[in-house]
């Protein structure tokens, strides 16, 4: 998926910086900054709505690092923009279904 395809772009940059990236989940979590909530509630628009809420945090963080990283690290900066432009598609695609949703739970009244 792409997520993973994020992650792999992430993880090696960080090699090549001489850093050492995150690999587990539970380091993950220690070190977001956007968190992560299992569903509770099942419901279809619940989801939507976190997935939402998640999405525009990563793009939150990935603005952030455009601004650190321009005119410093082209090539960190280049990967972001990448994956920024996906997570942007993301968002829009997740608010077309809660929007759709939204207008089938509407005519069924």
């Amino acid at each position: 998926t792409e997520e993973l395809t994020h992650a792999q772009l992430l993880v090696d940059r960080i090699i090549q910086l001489g850093g050492t990236p995150l690999l587990t989940p539970e380091d993950w979590m220690k070190m977001t900054n956007c968190g992560y909530d299992a569903p509770v509630d099942h419901y279809v628009e619940v989801v939507l709505e976190q997935n939402i809420k998640g999405e525009q945090c990563a793009i939150k963080t990935y603005s952030a690092l455009l601004d650190i990283t321009r005119n410093v690290d082209p090539v960190t900066y280049d990967i972001i923009v990448r994956i920024l432009t996906d997570e942007v598609e993301h968002e829009e695609d997740l608010m077309a279904l809660k929007e759709d949703l939204e207008l089938m739970l509407a005519r069924r009244k």
